[in-house]
């Protein structure tokens, strides 16, 4: 029998109880992922393999007092550790309509906007986590996203998607803002995007146009049929997106943290790859631990979007 809502929220919660039973257990785990070969003074930069896990490790070497957060998305954080890692876990099982409003009744937090920076937080921890570029053949698109219906914003959104040709399905996908399609734009997503050497798909002649004759990708043209309307997988990708814009954030998200929303979308299709909640879990907190604090600076003091990925900054 199909579990209802609360059944489903409450066999996360009983599974992330067992393996997080108080706030010890949490600092043991996230210390030797944080500091694999051992604690690092940010400091010093002395190396101390023997310390034992604390939140707030002292350097032996320099006295500088230093945590377990710092630099990371979960940077200045005065939450018990615990509610981190309830946050992660449960963001990492729910689908795509979770809530600051739900995340805000779950940790029992007094300010509705602690919560909604949680969850972009966590947003911008996914594109952190999923770097792995689309390969073998791809499709490849540029298409507009309406992101609210009452508002006049357009947003041009380029897409890649993996096909499995022996299943005929959708593999990887991966998907970025950009303020305009150009040749500059169009080779810093196949840079970040799509492995060297694979086969690009496209019925969109804009792209054709901007890729170079001789280059890293083998560009495949493809004559979209003018009868027919059947939408091709990347249309059909940012149907779903817009889709999910208008019907789970009702038009509440801008422009400006658009990418955020993206990089959730990407990382969600992509998790079903993983074997298990667990992966999507460990998945998740490398991005959060990721020195990755000064990205979200940019994304929430800048409308702009920043062209690269993986510490060069994101398209919001």
């Amino acid at each position: 029998m199909e579990k209802t809502e609360p059944q489903q929220q409450q066999s996360i919660l009983q599974a992330f109880d067992r393996l997080f039973p108080d706030e010890e257990a949490c600092i043991g785990f996230l210390f030797p992922l944080r500091w694999p070969q051992g604690f690092i003074c940010p400091f010093c930069r002395t190396r101390h393999p023997q310390m034992t896990p604390r939140r707030y490790p002292v350097c032996p070497h320099c006295g500088n007092r230093s945590s377990l957060t710092t630099g990371t998305l979960m940077h200045g954080a005065k939450k018990p550790l615990r509610d981190w890692l309830l946050t992660i876990w449960w963001f990492s099982a729910a689908p795509m309509d979770v809530s600051a409003k739900e995340l805000q009744r779950l940790l029992g937090l007094s300010c509705y906007q602690t919560a909604w920076t949680w969850l972009q937080k966590l947003r911008l921890a996914m594109g952190q986590a999923d770097n792995v570029p689309c390969k073998g053949v791809v499709e490849v698109i540029c298409d507009t996203v309406v992101p609210a219906n009452e508002r006049k914003e357009r947003a041009l959104v380029l897409t890649a998607a993996e096909i499995v040709l022996s299943l005929n399905i959708t593999g990887r996908i991966r998907m970025r803002h950009i303020e305009r399609l150009n040749h500059e734009a169009l080779m810093l997503f196949l840079k970040d995007s799509v492995q060297p050497n694979s086969t690009l798909l496209t019925a969109d002649k804009r792209i054709v146009e901007l890729m170079p004759e001789v280059g890293a990708y083998n560009l495949a043209p493809v004559q979209a049929s003018p009868s027919s309307n059947q939408p091709s997988r990347t249309e059909e990708l940012g149907r779903s997106f817009e889709a999910c814009l208008h019907t789970v954030h009702r038009g509440g998200v801008t422009i400006k943290h658009l990418q955020l929303y993206l990089d959730e979308f990407c990382f969600r299709n992509n998790a079903s790859l993983l074997p298990d909640q667990q992966s999507v879990f460990r998945a998740l907190l490398g991005g959060v631990l990721a020195e990755s604090i000064n990205d979200y600076r940019r994304v929430v003091q800048s409308g702009a979007p920043l062209q690269g990925r993986q510490g060069k900054g994101r398209s919001q």
